[in-house]
């Protein structure tokens, strides 16, 4: 049974990866709920737990999000990297955009919660790394048992880009910093895994 499992662990994990088209249909709450659970079930840094979710799941709110993602991933292509888009580049995604890619029946955007401290004011900056470790971890937990059940998503980095009007749209708590945004819903395409390095670019055996 132990070796069943992790055989399904292994195809789940091998199979991910990032949905872009949705439909539109609505991911039952009780199944939003489980998927928080299996995320907080994620390693976490002191037993702290320093993390929050906002689940963003009315028309209005998801429209929002969906109009600043179209801001910020034309923030990403033009001005954050170190190679821009050409114009022409741009203005397909734009448009990709605008047709309804990223448009999802659910959002969850992901944050750090600093409320409750276990650090001394001095070592903030290394507390708030491992939040924000514990955090992904959790992230990763949910797209994963996402997936298990036919759920696609899509981890969305670039509302980093744009922090503050997506904090206007989502108002956390105080103490709370947005990390991620993960789009969710049901695929509307089939992408296949992309090819990832060879493991022996990325190791170093000692």
């Amino acid at each position: 049974m132990l070796v069943m499992a992790l055989s399904n662990c292994f195809e789940v994990m091998s199979t991910r990866c990032s949905i872009r088209w949705f439909k539109q249909d609505p991911i039952p709450l009780d199944i939003v709920n489980k998927l928080i659970e299996i995320a907080t079930r994620a390693p976490t840094a002191h037993g702290a737990e320093q993390w929050f979710f906002i689940i963003v799941y009315s028309e209005e709110k998801r429209r929002e999000i969906h109009r600043l993602l179209k801001l910020a991933h034309k923030c990403h292509a033009e001005e954050a990297l170190i190679n821009p888009y050409s114009p022409e580049i741009v203005d397909k995604w734009m448009k990709r955009i605008d047709q309804g890619m990223y448009m999802a029946p659910l959002y969850i955007a992901a944050y750090i919660d600093m409320r409750k401290r276990v650090y001394r004011e001095e070592f903030f900056e290394c507390e708030k790394s491992m939040a924000i470790q514990s955090l992904a971890a959790a992230i990763e937990n949910l797209i994963i048992a996402a997936w298990s059940m036919g759920i696609g998503s899509v981890w969305l980095g670039v509302p980093l880009l744009l922090r503050e009007e997506f904090n206007k749209i989502l108002n956390p708590p105080p103490g709370c910093e947005l990390q991620s945004i993960i789009a969710l819903g049901y695929p509307a395409e089939t992408p296949k895994p992309r090819k990832r390095k060879n493991i022996s670019e990325v190791t170093l055996v000692i």
